[in-house]
Order: structure tokens, then sequence, then C-alpha cells
């Protein structure tokens, strides 16, 4: 029968709950099943290693989730940059104010506070 893979931990403390369980479930297994104890031990690490595998990869989609979101707002700011450095290099009022328009716009556009 196929393993099931189990729903994947997001904090610490849920991972040392589970670390817990096993660990309980063990002892009991280890007081009533004295025979069985080697193949208990190595379902229980597998099972222990599984949910560590899980969580980890849980936490690594969260990591590159938010890697890419600063990488756009990274984007927002080089443009808005841009936009700064022609508003002050530009030959006259009407090109500095359009410049600053476009740096504005793109602040509003990425959703950056005012």
């Amino acid at each position: 029968m196929p393993r099931k893979r189990m729903t994947m931990p997001k904090r610490r403390e849920d991972l040392d709950k589970i670390v817990e369980e096993v660990e309980s479930h063990h002892h009991h297994e280890h007081e009533h099943e004295h025979h069985h104890h080697h193949h208990g031990d190595v379902e229980d690490a597998v099972a222990a290693l599984e949910v560590i595998v899980d969580s980890l990869t849980a936490q690594s989609k969260v990591l590159e989730s938010e890697l890419k979101r600063q990488g756009v707002a990274l984007a927002a700011l080089y443009r808005v940059t841009a936009w700064l450095v022609e508003a002050l290099a530009a030959r006259n009022e009407e090109e500095r104010v359009r410049a600053l328009k476009l740096a504005l716009d793109e602040i509003k556009k990425a959703g950056f506070k005012e």
C-alpha cells in the first residue's frame, strides 16, 4: 500500500509536535511489539524524513515566491530611478515634469506607498 503524504507543516512548532508524536508512537510500539522493533524504527524514520522533506519543500516554495515578489519590486525601483535620473538630466522644465510624472506613475503601478 503506497504511503499517504501528510500536509506540510508551516511552523517549527508543528514539526516538533510531529516528532514528539513519532517518538511517542515508537515508545508505545517498543513496549508492545519488541519483535517488530527494527521494522517500526525504519518506518518511523521514513515517515519523519518524509515530513521533514515536505516541510522543506513548502518552505522552499514560500522563499521562491518571496524572491520573485522582491525581484518585481526591485525592477520597479530601477525604473523609478531611471526616470529620476532623466528628470535630473532634463534640459527644460517640461522634460523634468514629464520624467517625474512617469516616475510617480511607476511608483503607483508597483503599489509602493506614497
